[in-house]
């Protein structure tokens, strides 16, 4: 296979998991109206970090948020364990139009 072919498969699957991430991520707010956003940090293995919510009643998130959260992302891991890569150090939040 030549450079470049290898090079635009290798960027249309990157698209494909940037585009099935963003799907997720969006069904997921769309599931959890109080959430804001959240991010995920590698601390030797992918970490849920700084959940924010929308009202805030307590110091921390609802942890059946947290899980809401952890789950929706282990799923997605199992089917693409690529996308791994795309979640690291990375800040998710609610889009408002």
């Amino acid at each position: 296979m030549k450079p470049q072919e290898q090079h635009r498969l290798e960027q249309l699957r990157h698209h494909r998991l940037e585009a099935d991430l963003g799907s997720t991520i969006d069904a997921l707010f769309r599931r959890c109206p109080t959430l804001c956003g959240f991010s995920v940090r590698d601390v030797g293995r992918l970490v849920l970090y700084e959940v924010s919510v929308y009202p805030q009643r307590d110091l921390y998130p609802p942890p059946e948020l947290c899980s809401e959260i952890v789950a929706t992302l282990v799923a997605l891991l199992e089917e693409s364990p690529e996308v791994g890569e795309l979640m690291r150090e990375r800040t998710f939040a609610r889009i408002f139009h």
